[in-house]
């Protein structure tokens, strides 16, 4: 095969199984239960077929031995009793679509039957040498109920079962000379292909299946689950309790390593932040001391100019610390009332802000939500402040100083949106935002550029408690953060 072949089955195969990767159900579960149900479906199909082939002479031919001894054995039951007793007999013997009469004359046998076929041969020939020797026997047998097509029209009240059938006429000359005429009547119309009984059982059995399917693969798959939803915390949060270690083997296995790359994940995060204290405590030290000489240099320009660089490597320091303490805060979580935080914290910009010289004024509206409920929520009190303040900070530096802020209920979830009337953001930078140390004034002036972390810290506050916080430009004019919180706290944050 040429490589240009090799390539094209390459991506016919990559379509064909993102196209069945997309189809329904999505679910391990379903798609295991879809399998077994057509599974089942199959092999009963392979076996109808079979049995049709191969089983349906036998089958026929059954039918048809069936019928004569039935048939037989009532008729010798007639011919041994009594005169006076065969009508009450007659009431016990007939059922369904079978009909049996006592005539002093044989059946007439002047209307055609259906042409005879081999299965009607083997009823009459097997009818006649199970009947006592000296009774007399005309027989019309109308054929199998599958090989025939058009049936005569049931007696009153009969309803097709969907069983093999024998249609036929019969006289039987008892031996006081009585005719026995027995007569079973098809139903109208053609056999299904499968029999009702048959489609009955296909249909249990494949909600048998189906409901077995969804327990076991559900229990089956519950390790996995679990093993998702872990992961999922863990990424929001690195403060969780290790996976239980039970099930088959593979899903041990598999929690046993994600047990252990937790473990290393910790430790990595956990020596990185000693690490950065470290530094951070060794740092301040000399800056402190470099602080301190700053304040005998000359000439006042200079020293001024140098007493705020070392300020800003302090800051940073400081800044840098939170950032990494944001994405693994210890804290316990209490119950926090938003609302009552957003005023403080806006008291307290207020007062930050205003009497500034070269400042726009400070406006600050804020709309909480309503209702008994209130605007509680389970938080870490410290991380969540850090997060809205840092949001409210933002929003005031680059938002002209007008800033409104609306709380919302949405269910278990609560949102905040913090919005101004700044500039906004160019649409490519609405995500790029949030990584760390990026500024969209890419100057090193804090005053103007910030430091680049506050809103990586606050949206790394957010996803451990397993919210988020989103970024969009407003049609009126502006930019919008909106931060939205479960009620309830994630498993381990």
């Amino acid at each position: 095969m040429s490589p240009a072949s090799a390539t094209q089955a390459a991506r016919r195969s990559f379509s064909v199984g993102k196209l069945l990767s997309a189809l329904p159900p999505r679910t391990l579960r379903g798609r295991v239960v879809l399998a077994l149900v057509c599974g089942i479906m199959l092999i009963q199909v392979v076996s109808v077929l079979y049995v049709v082939s191969r089983g349906g002479p036998f089958v026929y031919s059954s039918v048809a031995r069936q019928a004569a001894m039935r048939l037989a054995g009532q008729a010798l039951l007639l011919d041994a009793a009594r005169p006076e007793a065969r009508p009450g007999m007659i009431g016990q013997m007939v059922q369904g679509a079978s009909r049996i009469a006592l005539a002093s004359t044989p059946p007439a046998m002047t209307t055609p039957g259906i042409a005879p076929d081999v299965y009607s041969s083997i009823f009459e020939d097997h009818l006649s040498g199970l009947l006592a020797s000296g009774m007399q026997l005309v027989c019309r047998v109308d054929g199998i109920a599958r090989d025939v097509g058009r049936r005569p029209p049931p007696p009153p009240g009969r309803t097709d079962d969907g069983h093999y059938d024998i249609g036929y006429t019969v006289g039987v000359r008892l031996h006081d000379g009585m005719w026995a005429v027995f007569t079973h009547v098809l139903p109208e119309g053609d056999r299904p292909w499968i029999p009702q009984p048959m489609l009955l059982d296909l249909g249990w059995r494949i909600v048998g299946v189906a409901l077995l399917g969804l327990v076991v693969v559900g229990w089956m798959t519950r390790p996995l689950r679990m093993l998702a939803d872990a992961a999922d915390e863990f990424g929001a949060g690195l403060v969780r309790a290790p996976l239980p270690e039970r099930g088959p083997l593979e899903i041990r296995r598999a929690a046993q390593a994600f047990n252990r790359m937790q473990d290393r994940i910790r430790q990595f995060v956990d020596e990185r932040g000693r690490l950065l204290a470290s530094i951070s405590h060794d740092l301040r030290t000399p800056v402190t001391r470099m602080r301190l000489r700053a304040d005998q240099v000359e000439p006042r320009e200079l020293r001024e100019r140098f007493v705020a660089d070392l300020d800003e490597i302090k800051s940073l320091l400081s800044t840098t610390i939170d950032f990494v303490r944001s994405t693994d805060s210890r804290e316990e979580t209490a119950e926090v009332d938003v609302t009552a935080l957003l005023e403080s914290l806006v008291e307290d910009c207020r007062d930050l802000h205003t009497g500034h010289a070269g400042q726009p004024e400070v406006r600050i509206t804020l709309h909480g939500a309503d209702g008994e409920r209130a605007t509680c929520l389970k938080a870490q009190p410290l991380a969540l402040k850090r997060c809205l303040s840092n949001l409210l900070e933002n929003a005031v530096r680059y938002g002209g100083g007008q800033v409104d802020i609306e709380v919302r209920e949405a269910g278990d979830m609560l949102s905040v949106a913090i919005r101004d009337l700044g500039p906004g953001l160019p649409e490519h930078y609405v995500d790029t935002v949030f990584e760390p140390f990026f500024r969209v004034e890419h100057s090193r002036n804090r005053q103007t550029g910030g430091s680049g972390l506050g809103l990586s810290i606050a949206r790394n506050i957010a996803r451990q408690h397993g919210g988020d916080i989103t970024l969009a430009n407003r049609q009126s004019g502006g930019l919008e953060a909106l931060l939205r919180l479960p009620r309830a706290p994630r498993a381990g944050a």
